[in-house]
């Protein structure tokens, strides 16, 4: 019967391969889909490739003596962005995996 798994086998790669081919076709939709964040005069847009393609400070918040609450509401702005970004990726990911939940970076 070791013959007989051997089709199953076979149909497992064949449907491995499917999954590669649409995995490359998320990443570059990925690529092309943005995640926006603004708040506290910052704005923050991120791509599911998680590059940063956009980040605006609104002038009107700039204040020489508060540099640190500046500091802190961009890093705040980003991962939030980049958050939603992995979020993003994953539900997308989910849905071609079906729930199975193989783990990030398999294929």
């Amino acid at each position: 019967m070791i013959f007989g798994n051997l089709g199953n086998m076979g149909e497992m790669i064949k449907m491995a391969r499917e999954m590669q081919g649409q995995l490359k076709k998320i990443k570059e939709e990925l690529k092309n889909e943005n995640f926006e964040i603004a708040q506290n005069g910052i704005k923050v847009v991120v791509n599911g490739d998680m590059e940063i393609k956009e980040l605006a400070i609104d002038p009107k918040i700039v204040d020489q003596n508060n540099v640190a609450r500046l500091e802190k509401s961009v890093k705040d702005a980003v991962s939030r962005a980049m958050k939603d970004a992995k979020d993003g990726a994953a539900r997308k990911m989910k849905g071609l995996t079906g729930g199975l939940g193989l783990p990030p970076g398999l294929f």
